[in-house]
């Protein structure tokens, strides 16, 4: 399959990439300045999605950083407006692509707090949960021209050279690592290199459409994300950051620590997907193993 990747230079992308090539796959990039082998994403234009069997699409502006007003704006702009892109180049093509894997997030969800959620639970509230929803709405649209389409919620993603980790080890590294307010707040996470082989299959199982959570079989609370660094680190884990801090200090982006995910995926166990590293301990392990 020929597969088109929006967002393909960036953490996930490059795993994707990898992931295309070892199943015997081809792949087009898309990129904000073209050139280089690369097609234009553009946030105004259609884009140009001719001979692509498949579509990735993984672009959009980074949710790291304070969350003030214009940062909020382009969060939810880049998704939106990128999303629409992309299907309006659906539209136009002359050869539709059979099917499109969209990314989503498991802030689709909100703050679960204990309680288990799957793709069948409904949406919950707060920002993310709202980007999360009109992201998703534009990925929709192009059911409308026969192709197949799949969200990918996907969680915290764990990875050596990018991601939240690629900040959070060097912490643990040094023995600076520590829980995040009280460790109570569950995790739903993923290893990058299953999220990508999650992608691969979403592409070529004609089965699989809909919502798809790109979580590990099961959730951790903070306190244990914490123990499984630490111990994968050979380091140990003392200096806990408390909630109120992580507040005054992050703003709204807090809630992205201190909100708990309880989320499974049903769907991949239904499509038995296998997982390399289906545990955090393992997932851990590959992180800081050395090279």
């Amino acid at each position: 399959m020929n597969i088109g990747i929006t967002g393909g230079t960036g953490f996930i992308g490059h795993a994707v990439q990898r992931a295309a090539k070892e199943r015997g796959d081809t792949t087009v990039l898309f990129s904000r300045r073209g050139g280089a082998g690369c097609r234009l994403f553009s946030a105004t234009e259609p884009l140009d999605v001719s001979g692509c069997g498949g579509l990735v699409h993984l672009a959009g502006e980074s949710i790291l950083g304070l969350w003030t007003k214009e940062k909020r704006r382009r969060i939810l702009e880049s998704r939106v407006e990128g999303t629409r892109r992309l299907v309006e180049g659906i539209a136009t093509a002359p050869l539709k692509p059979r099917v499109l894997v969209s990314a989503s997030a498991i802030g689709f969800y909100g703050d679960t707090g204990e309680r288990i959620v799957d793709e069948d639970s409904p949406a919950g509230s707060g920002f993310l949960s709202e980007v999360a929803q009109a992201w998703e709405a534009e990925a929709i649209q192009a059911e409308q021209y026969g192709v197949r389409v799949v969200r990918l919620r996907i969680g915290f993603v764990l990875g050596r050279n990018g991601g939240a980790m690629k900040l959070i080890r060097p912490l643990f590294r040094l023995g600076l690592g520590g829980r995040l307010g009280d460790g109570k707040q569950w995790m739903s996470c993923i290893e990058v290199d299953d999220l990508a082989s999650m992608v691969l299959n979403c592409l070529h199982d004609n089965s699989i459409s809909g919502p798809v959570n790109a979580v590990m079989p099961k959730p951790i609370t903070n306190e244990g994300f914490t123990r499984a660094a630490a111990h994968a680190a050979r380091r140990p884990a003392l200096f806990p950051a408390p909630a109120f801090a992580l507040r005054m200090m992050l703003g709204d982006l807090s809630h992205l620590l201190l909100d708990s995910q309880r989320v499974i995926p049903k769907g991949s166990a239904a499509c038995g997907f296998r997982y390399r590293f289906g545990t955090i301990d393992s997932a851990m392990k590959e992180v800081f193993r050395q090279r």
